[in-house]
C-alpha cells in the first residue's frame, strides 16, 4: 500500500449535510433579534415614562395601605395625572397632602367639594373605610393629581428594588452581562 492511502480508498466519501448549522445560525439570530427588540422595548418604555415624568404629564405612586380596596389594593401603582381643580369631580380618586402632613400623600376618593376663592377644599373617604376622613384638604394651586389608570402588583417589584441587597445584585448582574458581551465580541471567531 502506498503511503496516504487507506484500506478504504474505493469507497465513498460520506458528507455531512450543513442543515444543521444552518439551523443554529438561524435560531441564534432570532434569539439576538428576539432578545434586541424586548431591550429595546422595555427600554422605550422606561424612557417615555421618565419623560413624562419630568414633563409633568403623569406620576406613579405604589399603594402601601388597603383603604381604597377593592379599587386599589396594596401593592398596585397608581398613575396620576394633572387636572385643573375646575374639573375635579365627586367621586374621583384624588391624591392629597392632609393638612399639616406635608410629606405624606394620600389617595382617596373626593365625596364633597367646596369651591372658594382661595382654593379648592376637598373632603374624602377610602372606599374600604367606613367613615369620611376626618380632615378637609385644602387643594392649593390650579391643578389636582388624580387616579388615572392602575398598574396591579407592579409596585411589589418597586419596593424590592429600592433594597440594598437587591440594587447590589443587580449592579453585579448588570456590569457581568457587559462583561460577557464584550468578551463574547472579542473572542468570536471571525466570519468566513
Amino acid at each position: 500500500m502506498l503511503p496516504g492511502t487507506t484500506a478504504y480508498a474505493d469507497t465513498l466519501r460520506t458528507r455531512i449535510a450543513a442543515e444543521p448549522r444552518l439551523r443554529a445560525r438561524r435560531r441564534g439570530r432570532v434569539a439576538r433579534i428576539a432578545s434586541s427588540t424586548l431591550l429595546a422595548g422595555v427600554v422605550l418604555l422606561i424612557l417615555a415614562g421618565t419623560v413624562g415624568m419630568a414633563l409633568g404629564a403623569w406620576r406613579f405612586t405604589v399603594i402601601d395601605t388597603g383603604s381604597m380596596r377593592p379599587t386599589l389594593n396594596p401593592g398596585d401603582v397608581a398613575v396620576l395625572t394633572s387636572e385643573p381643580t375646575t374639573d375635579l369631580q365627586k367621586g374621583q380618586i384624588v391624591a392629597f397632602h392632609p393638612p399639616g402632613e406635608p410629606h405624606l400623600t394620600v389617595m382617596h376618593r373626593a365625596v364633597s367639594i367646596e369651591r372658594r376663592s382661595n382654593g379648592v377644599v376637598i373632603q374624602t373617604k377610602g372606599d374600604a373605610n367606613n367613615a369620611k376622613d376626618q380632615w378637609h384638604a385644602h387643594i392649593v394651586g390650579n391643578t389636582v393629581w388624580h387616579e388615572d389608570l392602575k398598574i396591579p402588583m407592579l409596585g411589589y417589584l418597586a419596593v424590592w428594588s429600592q433594597q440594598r441587597p437587591v440594587r447590589l445584585g443587580v449592579l453585579i448582574l448588570v456590569v457581568a452581562l457587559i462583561v460577557s458581551m464584550l468578551l463574547r465580541s472579542i473572542w468570536r471567531p471571525s466570519s468566513r
